[in-house]
């Protein structure tokens, strides 16, 4: 089987400045310049998509297969499903990446709206469809916000991607998806992610999580290998970091109580393990949110 192709950015890049950490919106023509045109196959381990055509087409590969989406269309890719692109001059657009994370805790209490955006969908312009209509509206919005330098501009980000969501939601209930083989795998992966999020404690072990899905480790870590790229101690090194990302936001917790929270005994090593896949110690990463 050949291993996916998996980028923590947009196609070719292994990191990518998000606002609010949430969205990032770049041109379709400029990434497709960047690559002759052609995207091969890759997937993201923690980014949502939507593709924008404004003008002209493209073709979406998915599964080894190729479809034509032509102006004015959107189409959403979730994460870890493996797609590419092949454009060409004429195409113009834009592709908005929102990080999986923060998508989940805007929608911690909407579990319909996060298992239907786990879909592929497309949709073109009608004038007949209202709902697709709003949703392109309110998506257009976002990439003008992005770009604009008005006050409040993170808050008002923050709104319109909760509004474009629910938008796309409210499609995506009404059409069919792109229909995708059956992955066994992905079923797993996604049980696996669910029993981190059940337990929430960093001392629960790979082979326990193993144990609990009746598989053994080794399977476990093919799994994870072909849906994410990652090594199931990434994958749950991966979730806690996270969590330690929105808890480092809540000023009045200590490092230390945030480590406790985490189930992780030793503030030290939590402060190592942080710095190890950030860059930043926590201490750092919460005086870039303007609090030292």
């Amino acid at each position: 089987m050949r291993s996916k192709l998996f980028f923590k950015g947009i196609y070719g890049d292994n990191s990518i400045d998000m606002v609010r950490d949430i969205i990032h919106v770049t041109p379709m023509e400029m990434t497709g310049k960047r690559h002759e045109w052609y995207i091969k196959p890759h997937a993201h381990s923690d980014l949502f998509q939507i593709f924008v055509v404004e003008s002209g087409y493209l073709e979406l590969i998915i599964n080894g297969e190729s479809q034509v989406v032509d102006s004015v269309s959107f189409f959403s890719i979730p994460k870890n499903i493996s797609h590419g692109l092949r454009m060409n001059p004429d195409t113009k657009g834009w592709v908005i990446s929102l990080y999986d994370k923060s998508l989940e805790n805007m929608l911690k209490l909407d579990t319909d709206i996060i298992n239907k955006i786990d879909e592929i969908h497309i949709s073109k312009l009608s004038e007949d469809d209202k709902l697709i209509n709003d949703a392109l509206t309110t998506i257009r919005k976002c990439i003008d916000e992005y770009y604009s330098e008005l006050p409040g501009k993170q808050h008002a980000l923050q709104y319109l991607v909760g509004m474009m969501l629910l938008r796309l939601y409210r499609i995506f209930v009404t059409s069919a998806a792109v229909p995708l083989s059956d992955n066994k795998n992905k079923m797993y992966y996604r049980r696996f992610i669910q029993l981190i999020k059940e337990q929430k404690s960093f001392k629960i072990s790979v082979e326990d999580y193993a144990a609990r899905l009746a598989i053994s480790s080794g399977h476990l870590n093919r799994i994870c290998k072909d849906v994410s790229g990652l090594s199931p101690k990434d994958v749950v090194i991966n979730f806690f970091i996270d969590e330690a990302k929105v808890y480092l936001r809540n000023f009045d917790m200590s490092i230390a109580e945030i480590s406790y929270e985490l189930d992780i005994e030793d503030p030290a090593y939590f402060t190592r393990l942080f710095k190890k896949k950030t860059g930043l110690t926590p201490k750092e990463f919460r005086s870039q949110l303007g609090r030292k």
